[in-house]
């Protein structure tokens, strides 16, 4: 029986998709153009903004709702739960660069500055290990999740990231700028 916490995860993860393949989109309009194209710095930062607010939030949940569950059946420091915490601090590290590098795009916006590689750089791997990881997730991690965990334990996964999002939404309402 589908777990309702896991079938909310997956439906981030087609959110998640959806932004990877526009930032995809503007990473390849680079290689083709010496400006950058009209909307393109708009379209970024939407991007940027989405990455910082579901996929952190959505990270969050991983790492302290679900995770927390599954390491009753397997090591949480070997194996696959170490295996997807590492490649969410890569996923965080490659979206810090690409954030670094929108900032100098900012400044010298054509395609062959510092700031279009960085982008192009970052967010190529940022793409990649992305993913990646949701096709582990979704084949290995969460099929595994739906033949261990309970009916309660869904529950309280569920209410975890319920309280997760109610969290985040005040944090981002008290600091809109943050």
């Amino acid at each position: 029986m589908p777990l309702h916490c896991i079938q909310n995860l997956i439906g981030e993860h087609r959110a998640v998709e959806k932004v990877l393949g526009e930032l995809e989109g503007l990473i390849d309009d680079f290689l083709t153009t010496q400006e950058i194209p009209a909307g393109s710095l708009a379209a970024l930062d939407r991007i940027a903004e989405f990455l910082s607010r579901d996929l952190v939030l959505h990270i969050q949940k991983e790492d302290d709702g679900l995770f927390p569950a599954l390491g009753r059946f397997m090591p949480a420091q070997l194996g696959p739960l170490a295996v997807m915490r590492g490649e969410h601090e890569q996923i965080t590290e490659s979206f810090r660069g690409l954030l670094e590098g929108l900032t100098h795009l900012k400044c010298c916006s054509t395609t062959d500055s510092a700031g279009a590689g960085e982008v192009r750089d970052h967010g190529r791997i940022l793409i990649q290990v992305l993913r990646s990881h949701l096709f582990k997730e979704e084949h290995v991690l969460f099929p595994f999740a739906e033949s261990r965990l309970s009916p309660e334990d869904d529950r309280q996964i569920l209410q975890k990231l319920e309280e997760f999002t109610a969290d985040f939404s005040r944090a981002a309402s008290a600091h809109p700028h943050a």
